[in-house]
């Protein structure tokens, strides 16, 4: 067979040439090259009009911006950049901030929330979010000042899901010299971790300027007078949902029982779950915490007790009188503040000091409690079967001047070292100590662990309670805010994991998170309580942590 036959010669005919009949000109691949001339021609011409069209959009939203001198929000951008980008995880470091906001100031500009890249995600993905403050005129008659490298403002946000999931945006400085000048532009932004299905958006407001989050030595907490955001209608962003997802609530119950300390989570309300919780501690307003990658079974104090009998003959506990709410709920099994009439009385709520309690002393130093799975908890005496003993060590923390030094806590008694050792901080240290004076006791408390106790005696830290929403403006005039006590806990953890790291067994155990994940319309129900104990429900999932971290 000849070529010719295999490869016919292709004829087409143009109906644009003088003569039909005659074939048109073809090119190197047997098409039509003056067809192809003028397809190219027309989009070309179509391309250059849709980009000239572009340009003037985005041409008069700048002009516009710049003569309203309002921050270029989201609306303006976004919609523009969806047709560039891919969907998909963004970090904030892979999104330059704009150059137009380092130039804002306060006269022509309220503070707002950012979220550059508003791509749908998938359960775990990761979205960036920041928050821009504007430059404010100088301020020369305020004194407070931030701890080295932390923040200016304290800005409360969170992205709140359509389900009712909360998750705190932990904002940081943009790494600027801006950061560090107190009446300059501020830009705040954070990585979120978005692992729940729903359509999240920003809710927050700024709540303390010029480091006034922050009431070092003698200077008294400043009056609590928050500050809204702009929060654009936009800044919507969803997470869509995934047959592979591992944190979809229908696959809670296949995790496995969780063997950490402080495992991350979310609240979510009873009706919500695909399974019975009945057995399950939830809080006030019938929300549950569960972890996300573990399975937080519930483990009765009665198990808890024989748990200690069987695997922890000693432990030690130093705090306040958070950990003493926590020991009247042990040495109970559980029955303290258990019936729904007492649950909203006084000492359930909030204060409980006063209280009649007859298992303990509660106004001693140090008591001894045996422990046993029958009879709960009692203050030992001489001739008490001993089973498992927990010391319980009250303290004001490390502060300077409490009725008795809380290095008295570490003289040496003859008793063998216990299997666990819990410290608790921040709770006082934020409220009357300057981070100064604290940084050198915790050095001291540091060497005193480490002489005191073998490396075989495991060291958990329990977080400051988390604190929100006020000043404390009671005779007390306690140092607290949000920020200071978040920024005592992350310096305290850091402090142990740099001392004890790698010699000894060293956990975490974050109540603080518990309340910080909350609705902030449940954070708020704390204003009430100047002593800022949490509730007796929220004491029972405190408990639940560290349960499970011990027993499972």
């Amino acid at each position: 067979m000849k070529n010719s036959e295999l490869s016919p010669t292709l004829t087409q005919y143009s109906p644009s040439s003088p003569d039909h009949r005659k074939p048109a000109s073809l090119g190197p691949s047997g098409i039509d090259s003056s067809r192809s001339t003028s397809f190219l021609s027309k989009r070309r011409n179509r391309c250059v009009l849709l980009l000239s069209i572009v340009a003037i959009v985005v041409a008069a939203q700048t002009i516009t911006t710049l003569l309203n001198c309002a921050p270029p929000g989201p609306e303006h951008t976004n919609g523009l950049l969806s047709l560039f980008t891919k969907p998909g995880p963004r970090l904030c470091a892979d999104l330059p901030v704009s150059p137009d906001h380092w130039l804002l100031t306060n006269a022509n500009a309220q503070a707002f929330v950012d979220i550059p890249h508003l791509a749908p995600l998938h359960p775990g993905d990761t979205v960036c979010v920041r928050v821009i403050l504007p430059a404010r005129k100088p301020n020369v008659t305020m004194i407070y000042a931030p701890f080295p490298n932390a923040p200016w403002d304290s800005v409360l946000l969170d992205m709140v899901g359509s389900t009712g999931v909360s998750v705190p945006v932990d904002l940081s400085p943009v790494a600027r010299i801006e950061s560090t000048i107190k009446d300059s532009v501020h830009i705040y932004e954070a990585d979120v971790v978005l692992r729940d299905v729903g359509k999240y958006r920003p809710q927050g407001f700024i709540e303390f300027r010029d480091a006034q989050w922050n009431p070092e030595g003698r200077l008294l907490p400043a009056t609590y007078k928050p500050e809204p955001l702009l929060i654009s209608d936009v800044l919507e962003v969803e997470v869509v949902d995934s047959a592979e997802s591992p944190f979809s609530l229908a696959r809670y119950m296949d995790l496995p029982l969780c063997a950490e300390s402080s495992p991350e989570g979310r609240w979510v309300s009873i009706g919500d779950l695909p399974f019975d919780a009945s057995t399950m501690p939830s809080d006030n307003h019938n929300k549950v915490w569960l972890p996300y990658n573990c399975r937080l079974q519930y483990i009765t104090y009665k198990e808890f007790a024989q748990c200690l009998v069987q695997k922890y003959p000693s432990v030690h506990l130093f705090g306040d009188s958070n950990i003493r709410r926590a020991m009247k709920k042990i040495t109970t099994l559980g029955k303290w503040c258990s019936t729904q009439d007492e649950r909203n009385t006084t000492g359930c709520v909030c204060e409980d000091y006063r209280e009649p309690f007859d298992r303990f002393d509660v106004g001693k130093r140090e008591v001894l409690v045996n422990i046993d799975p029958i009879n709960g908890g009692m203050e030992a005496s001489n001739n008490a079967t001993r089973k498992s003993v927990i010391r319980m060590r009250k303290w004001e923390g490390l502060i300077e001047g409490s009725n008795e030094p809380w290095w008295k806590a570490f003289e040496p008694s003859g008793r063998p070292d216990p299997q666990i050792a819990v410290i608790s901080l921040t709770n006082w240290d934020a409220a009357f100590s300057t981070r100064a004076f604290f940084a050198q006791e915790l050095s001291r408390l540091l060497n005193l662990v480490d002489t005191t106790y073998s490396n075989a005696t495991e060291i958990i830290v329990r977080t400051g309670q988390y604190y929100c929403c006020r000043s404390d403006d009671s005779s007390w005039k306690r140092r607290y805010s949000r920020l200071r006590n978040k920024l005592f806990d992350k310096y305290i953890i850091e402090a142990f994991k740099e001392r004890f790291g790698g010699a000894r067994k060293l956990s975490i155990w974050d109540v603080a998170s518990l309340m910080e994940h909350q609705p902030f319309a449940a954070r708020n129900e704390s204003v009430v309580c100047n002593s800022n104990h949490v509730r007796s429900e929220i004491v029972d999932i405190e408990n639940q942590l560290l349960f499970n971290y011990m027993c499972n």
